[in-house]
């Protein structure tokens, strides 16, 4: 294809001064990480994942928008002070839809973005997708499945597994996390990586997860595969693609060992009715503190994540519990280039003296911490299901809710405990 061909799939754009607006609200920060604690093995390793995980953004950027590729192209091919602007913005967003601005285009501003980003036929409405799940029950679970892509076939919709959607990607990317596993020494990372690496071929992400909660006595914490489901905003069923590259802080994450051993005391005082409340999930809940090297995919898009709780599995959940695992070195960037100056502009200087970069990092733990706990297999209609399937596309919203105002209502739970000093209390 000519450059001249590539452009052209460019119709138009925002002027370059609002795209530049926008480009500037991302502060660039250097974070930093202490790479002496990882071992001759791990440091060859670690290459070899940051390789895997630039092919999550590969398939990431695929699953958002059905064009990205070709527009990608356009603007790499059109070598301009304005494209360049563009490119960057583009690879902000992973796409021509601004997060920021709830998906407004900045490119081809005619277009809008599939509410099922790339997970479906753009042309697919739920009431088609919902009556033929209706009529070909023998297709729901597969159709209605985190690990595959719905795509038309005549008049059928079928669905497609990750593994064959995304096998160009999937496959070089499992050579990788087993190049890896043979130069770590430590064994439970070689047994995720392997198990994460026959999950990419398989589809079944089953072993790989209840392994990845396994992991101990590890330097390199990684996640990496399709998680979230964000990104589908017409139904919330279909994961993104992403990738977690980061090295624990062995002694930070010692000292918040004893904050989960309170999650049946949290979900005790859940202002639910007993008979919703959720026992049954497993009670291990490690908590990693850790330093971020390297992220890819979904995660790395727009506004940057500083926590996360997974798996979301609800089998594994219930067997294991979930694993909290708090991005230092980035939480500490947000608070100090983003939390600190939004606070200095709203707050009186009297409240702004008891701010504190603690008080901050743990109201994110607990708002991790609480993704962990309340209703989540259910029974519906004598039919067993989950939360997230009958929420559908609210479910993330909902969810991320819940996390933010159920932390803040345990946090003095966790004060009187002795978990949290008084201090830190008073902060929040």
């Amino acid at each position: 294809m000519s450059n001249k061909q590539d452009v052209s799939v460019i119709k138009d754009h925002q002027p370059i001064s609002e795209v530049k607006a926008q480009l500037d609200k991302f502060e660039p920060v250097d974070i930093d990480f202490d790479e002496s604690v990882l071992s001759d093995g791990d440091r060859q390793a670690l290459a070899k994942l940051v390789q895997a995980a630039k092919l999550m953004d590969e398939i990431f950027l695929r699953q958002v928008y059905a064009q990205n590729v070709d527009l990608r192209d356009a603007l790499t091919a059109a070598n301009t002070p304005d494209n360049a602007i563009l490119k960057a913005y583009f690879d902000v967003n992973f796409g021509p839809f601004d997060r920021l601005e709830d998906d407004k285009p900045f490119i081809n501003t005619g277009t809008h973005k599939p509410e099922g980003a790339n997970y479906y036929p753009a042309d697919m409405t739920k009431t088609e997708f919902e009556e033929w799940v209706t009529n070909h029950p023998e297709d729901a679970d597969a159709l209605r499945g985190f690990f595959t892509v719905i795509r038309r076939d005549g008049e059928k919709l079928v669905a497609v597994p990750y593994s064959e959607a995304y096998q160009e990607f999937l496959e070089p990317a499992a050579k990788l996390l087993r190049e890896a596993a043979a130069l770590t020494e430590n064994a439970s990372l070689k047994t995720y990586l392997t198990s994460r690496a026959d999950a990419f071929l398989s589809n079944d992400y089953y072993q790989s997860d209840m392994d990845w909660m396994d992991l101990k006595d590890h330097t390199i914490e990684i996640v990496i595969g399709p998680y979230e489901t964000y990104e589908d905003e017409l139904f919330g069923y279909k994961a993104a693609f992403e990738c977690f590259i980061t090295l624990v802080d062995a002694d930070a994450s010692q000292k918040l060992k004893a904050v989960g051993q309170y999650l049946n005391e949290l979900e005790k005082r859940l202002p639910i009715p007993d008979a919703h409340k959720n026992f049954n999930r497993g009670s291990e809940s490690p908590i990693k503190v850790v330093n971020e090297v390297f992220t890819a995919g979904d995660t790395k898009a727009g506004v940057q994540t500083i926590a996360f709780n997974l798996p979301n599995d609800e089998r594994v959940r219930e067997a294991k519990g979930s694993k909290k695992v708090m991005l230092r070195n980035v939480t500490q960037a947000k608070y100090d280039n983003i939390s600190r100056k939004i606070m200095a502009r709203v707050l009186h200087e009297d409240d702004l003296q008891k701010v504190s970069f603690d008080a901050f990092f743990y109201h994110v733990l607990l708002h991790e911490m609480v993704h962990g706990i309340g209703p989540g297999t259910i029974t519906k209609n004598g039919q067993q299901t989950t939360v997230s399937q009958e929420l559908k596309e609210t479910y993330s919203t909902l969810e991320e809710a819940k996390a933010d105002i159920v932390g803040l209502y345990q946090f003095p739970f966790m004060v009187e405990k002795g978990v949290f000093s008084k201090e830190i209390g008073d902060a929040v």
